[in-house]
């Protein structure tokens, strides 16, 4: 009896531990902590990277989903398994996918980041409807302690000054272009 007692308690509270766990990150700043710190550049695109990771896996680092057609997601980007292979490294992220489940996230986002240089946003269907046009989470993000300290723009501010790079260098290939005709040398280019 006692020991049944026992082994009950052990269950319920490896039970709540597994629960708990799994669902690493309580709030938007921690997320945006975490993210940053294993990687993810602090730039326009962190907005979309948080609501990405909300959507797709509420924030929940054991998620594993499998569609009606039998494609398995793996973790809080919820990465297809063409990306990874399930017991041991592979696929083109070169990573099993049963460790995109786990609480240390560098691989998850190595592998996220990699899907987004390859295929962009667009490549998670969640993100095209849930997050494409939407700047709320980018604001409220801006609020965090962590991100306010480290950057005092906020995102139009910091789009302008993406907009005006982009101006300059443009402008300064115009100039190049324009210097190389003057002179008679636009064959080099």
């Amino acid at each position: 009896m006692r020991n049944a007692r026992v082994l009950y308690h052990l269950f319920v509270f490896t039970y709540l531990y597994a629960i708990i766990d799994s669902k690493r990150f309580d709030s938007r700043c921690k997320l945006v902590r975490e993210v940053m710190r294993v990687g993810l550049p602090n730039d326009i695109f962190l907005g979309n990277w948080v609501c990405l990771i909300e959507k797709v896996s509420n924030r929940d680092t054991a998620a594993f989903h499998v569609t009606p057609s039998g494609k398995k997601l793996y973790g809080l980007y919820q990465i297809p398994s063409k990306w990874c292979r399930e017991g041991k490294r592979g696929g083109d992220c070169n990573v099993a996918c049963e460790s995109l489940l786990d609480d240390d996230i560098r691989d998850d986002t190595a592998c996220a980041q990699l899907i987004f240089y390859r295929e962009g946003f667009k490549y998670w269907s969640q993100w095209t409807i849930r997050c494409k046009n939407d700047d709320l989470i980018t604001k409220e993000i801006y609020k965090c302690p962590d991100l306010s300290s480290r950057r005092s723009l906020s995102p139009k501010l910091r789009i302008a000054e993406v907009s005006r790079l982009r101006r300059r260098l443009a402008r300064r290939a115009a100039l190049q272009s324009n210097l190389y005709e003057y002179y008679g040398i636009n064959w080099i280019h």
